[in-house]
């Protein structure tokens, strides 16, 4: 059969009778498992967090929409509190799933040493690294064998060593990009064009490659499909029926096809006579916990991935915001004016509007899944016991408005004086033992790339374009127009 060829009707509609009834099945083994929450401990009750209403089919709607960030805030805010439970499936034994945007719970659950990442939530991102798990999906040995073997790519000098190459190619993009699009009156796309930026540093310092333009616009192509099934494939039906859903077929297609890159890269790097010592490729594949090429290509998509993703679009979303807000910009610009370029890391204003920014938009709006270690009991006295899978969302812990006065206005001032709810509400790299490890290269570039722009070019908004969640948070088709900033 072609992979892309239509299925029959009368297949279909079989199909169909099954999934009504193995969808009517979920759904009760759910119910029956969100029951046993409310089972007593010594005598007394527990009280479960409230259920998002809908059931399972519209939960999951929910979670694969483009909104999806979006519509989980609202949902806390109808439901008048940061934590609930979600109709989503889970295995036989769990608890109950649900959701977290109290800061406290938050933190106390991500530093608890007992518990570990909810696979349940990871283990269908193992489709973009065609079928193989990787540092993203996994705990125990196998995890910690790799994350220990990675930090030494991650260590100051290699942090340094990579912001610079970022800062060079922002440099070309200046000269070849934004001064030609200054000097017709032209738009740029503030997401595509970050994304080429960080793409092209991250391969050459990470992994010593060079991308060609071909191999970028695949690479995002076929990422792009992958990612799309991965965030589908929170209904398990999809991996029972795939085989009558082409584009699950296509996005196996491009598993592999992204494979193909990572080992193309990897061949690259057999070839140096002299590579660069403890580079991210350099340290995946000297590391021997890695028992075949397959594992080694999935680490390295997944540090790729994440590599460009989330500081590309972190960027992306800055500039956005300081276009909206030309006062904002000037009051960075001024303050980037006042001081040497070499400390403009240093300003207070920088550092103000990046927090901000991320603020309003992390990146990871998803949020981080974790399975429970022990029992665990929210501020207004919910029980989420031990072996539920938890939802953290840094998109409603970061708009809360018991913590952020406005929470949906740009003001970078707010961080002149935080409260210490608004710092420990700040948590868009996680934190805790399975935080992120590249977080100090991402605040690097995005502290390095914003204020090089910022000091020499004006921003103004011709097109907000709209924001879409898929796996990261991101601004599609926003229109942007610079010109030069008068001396």
């Amino acid at each position: 059969m072609d992979s892309e060829q239509d299925i029959p009707i009368s297949l279909l509609v079989v199909t169909t009778t099954v999934l009504v009834g193995a969808i009517s099945y979920a759904v009760l083994a759910h119910r029956s498992s969100s029951n046993k929450s409310t089972s007593t401990t010594s005598g007394n009750v527990p009280v479960p967090p409230p259920l998002l209403k809908g059931g399972m089919l519209k939960t999951v709607t929910k979670f694969v929409d483009n909104d999806s960030p979006w519509l989980l805030l609202q949902a806390a805010k109808d439901m008048g509190t940061p934590t609930f439970r979600l109709s989503l499936p889970a295995p036989g034994g769990t608890p109950m799933v649900a959701l977290v945007g109290e800061y406290n719970l938050a933190r106390e659950i991500l530093l608890d040493p007992s518990t570990t990442k909810a696979e349940v939530f990871y283990t269908p991102f193992d489709g973009v690294t065609a079928g193989n798990r990787s540092v993203f999906t996994t705990n125990g040995e196998f995890w910690h064998s790799r994350r220990k073997g990675l930090a030494p790519a991650f260590s100051s000098k290699h942090v340094k060593r990579m912001n610079a190459v970022a800062l060079e190619k922002t440099e070309e993009w200046i000269q070849t990009r934004l001064v030609p699009c200054v000097e017709k009156g032209e738009p740029f796309d503030v997401g595509k064009e970050m994304i080429g930026i960080i793409l092209g540093a991250i391969s050459k310092t990470a992994f010593e490659y060079n991308l060609s333009q071909e191999e970028k616009d695949m690479f995002l192509n076929e990422l792009h499909l992958s990612l799309e099934e991965f965030k589908r494939s929170i209904n398990p039906l999809r991996a029972v029926f795939g085989i009558f859903l082409s584009d699950r077929r296509r996005a196996i297609v491009a598993g592999k096809t992204l494979q193909s890159l990572a080992y193309r890269i990897m061949k690259s790097y057999q070839k140096m006579s002299a590579p660069t010592s403890d580079t991210i490729i350099d340290r995946i594949m000297n590391n021997d916990a890695y028992k075949n090429d397959e594992q080694r290509a999935a680490d390295l998509i997944v540090l790729f991935v994440a590599g460009y993703d989330t500081t590309a679009y972190s960027i992306s979303w800055i500039m956005l915001q300081l276009a909206k807000h030309p006062n904002e910009q000037q009051i960075l610009r001024e303050s980037l004016r006042s001081i040497n370029p070499d400390e403009w890391s240093q300003s207070s204003a920088l550092r103000n509007v990046v927090k901000e920014g991320i603020r309003m938009y992390p990146v990871s709006a998803g949020g981080s899944g974790r399975l429970l270690g022990r029992d665990f009991t929210s501020k207004e006295g919910y029980f989420l016991p031990k072996g539920s899978a938890i939802i953290i969302s840094f998109m409603n812990m970061l708009r809360d408005e018991t913590v952020f006065v406005d929470p949906d206005l740009f003001n970078p001032s707010r961080w002149d004086d935080p409260t210490d709810a608004m710092n420990k509400s700040y948590l868009p790299f996680a934190c805790g033992k399975q935080n992120c490890v590249g977080q100090s290269l991402a605040n690097a570039e995005i502290h390095c790339i914003i204020p090089r722009i910022i000091s020499e070019f004006e921003l103004e908004v011709v097109d907000e374009g709209k924001s879409e969640f898929n796996l990261t948070l991101k601004p599609v088709k926003a229109l942007l127009k610079a010109k030069k900033c008068s001396k």
